[in-house]
């Protein structure tokens, strides 16, 4: 600034971006009054939240104190300027800048079922004012498992969810029951190996769910958390029932004794297998049983049967649309041949019984059945609708498209695969002993084609 009298000239500093002024007229600004994190597992870290003071004026205002309200008792923690701590004194702002605060919490167990509210705030105190930002939590006390085995003939409740870690499995012989309600919360690339059985009772109205450790809203549909539920050959008396599988790499194996080509067994029924990084249910000469089966978004197959097997399939709904990924070949298939790296081939017998299904996706061809002649196969595959060019499979009642949601699902692009009400599958299916639909609606003397039974409201 200049000023000029008479015959001399004076210039004016203007106040300086480091210089701290006390003025309690000067205020701060906050990018948000609260910091929220989601449900968090006891003794389990937090992800990390921010959130930034600004400090829009001139010149500098010193923080005479940036701190938790209760203090060193406080289950969250601050880091600022690379400085992890309770509380900090005397951080200065300079002027048109701002201060990055980084936020965590580790909640301590509280020996409580439900899940319970964990609150605090940051205190900032400068010139003669007291402000704050809340901070809200989620606690949820858990039941961790660590690469241990399940004891024999265990039951599972849901007062408290299950988390696993490294790996759990079931040994040959023993059986693990999953009461309805259940969560079971499975980390980064663990497994859950079955080698005896597990029986998951879910009802309509409570399924079992199964899914990653990050429960923050952004890895709600999140493939590729955790690795599988791995079914040891041999494995037998397994049953899932009204479930929700998801965020995986692949939801559901059974494996394969190379010596002798014996499988697994399964029974799966109103469930629910999605979001996966490689496939819905890979099967290697295992023998399962399902209905009301719904598997979609997944980077290679939704349902495969290799390498033999018995498989029968009711009123089941298979979408690959849309899809995230970059991917080849069908979305459901199935062979009775195993062929290796070095050129060798372990055949298997084929029984594969496919009625009142949807099979969809983007590619051209979304189902594929490969049979090698050295070994049997009886194959069934009546009234479906299916995304192929082939039109053998219309010869055998089937429905063959290539239009643009042929199927007619409400809502395919939020993964709401109910079918609206000028739906192709609409009264299309033939009749079952499959009396309900998997949200447990009951189905008409017409049944439609899917695992969903359309019901108009009515006015």
């Amino acid at each position: 600034m200049y000023f000029a009298f008479g015959m001399y000239a004076f210039i004016g500093c203007e106040p300086s971006s480091e210089d701290i002024s006390f003025d309690p007229d000067l205020r701060l600004t906050y990018s948000t009054d609260t910091v929220t994190f989601d449900t968090l597992f006891s003794t389990v870290g937090s992800i990390t939240k921010r959130f930034k003071i600004y400090n829009p004026n001139e010149q500098a205002i010193q923080l005479n104190q940036l701190s938790l309200g209760t203090g060193n008792q406080s289950s969250y923690s601050l880091t600022v300027n690379g400085v992890k701590e309770k509380s900090f004194q005397n951080e200065v702002i300079y002027g048109n800048d701002s201060l990055l605060v980084l936020v965590e919490v580790l909640i301590d167990p509280s020996n409580q079922d439900l899940p319970f509210l964990v609150k605090d705030s940051v205190e900032v105190v400068y010139n003669a004012r007291s402000e704050n930002i809340k901070l809200v939590s989620w606690g949820q006390d858990a039941v961790f498992i660590n690469n241990e085995a399940i004891t024999c003939n265990t039951t599972w409740t849901k007062e408290r969810p299950y988390v696993i870690y490294d790996s759990a499995w079931i040994a040959q012989g023993c059986q693990l029951t999953v009461e309805a309600g259940t969560k079971i919360y499975i980390d980064n690339h663990a497994l859950f190996t079955i080698a005896g059985s597990i029986e998951v009772q879910g009802t309509p109205d409570e399924k079992v769910e199964i899914s990653d450790t990050r429960l923050d809203a952004k890895y709600d549909e999140a493939p590729g958390q955790w690795g599988s539920l791995f079914f040891f050959p041999g494995s037998t008396g397994s049953i899932i029932d009204h479930a929700i599988i998801k965020n995986g790499t692949t939801g559901i194996i059974l494996a394969i004794n190379l010596n002798n080509g014996e499988g697994a067994e399964l029974q799966v029924s109103n469930t629910s297998i999605q979001h996966m990084s490689e496939s819905g249910i890979a099967a290697y000469a295992g023998t399962i049983e399902a209905h009301n089966l719904e598997i979609f978004h997944c980077q290679n197959q939704l349902f495969g049967g290799f390498g033999g097997g018995s498989y029968t399939l009711n009123h089941c709904t298979f979408s690959n649309d849309p899809n995230d990924f970059s991917r080849e070949g069908a979305s459901v298939g199935f062979t009775n041949y195993l062929e290796f790296s070095d050129g060798s081939i372990l055949a298997n017998s084929l029984s594969l019984d496919l009625t009142n299904s949807i099979i969809w996706g983007r590619e051209d061809e979304e189902f594929l059945v490969d049979l090698n002649s050295a070994s049997p196969a009886s194959v069934k595959v009546e009234r479906n609708i299916i995304r192929s060019t082939d039109e053998s499979w219309a010869i055998l009642n089937n429905f063959i498209s290539q239009e643009d949601n042929y199927p007619g699902f409400y809502a395919p692009n939020f993964y709401d695969y109910q079918i609206d009400s000028l739906s192709n599958a609409r009264d299309s299916a033939l009749t079952s002993l499959i009396t309900h639909d998997i949200l447990g609606t009951p189905r008409d003397a017409m049944p439609d084609i899917g695992a969903y039974e359309r019901k108009d409201s009515i006015p």
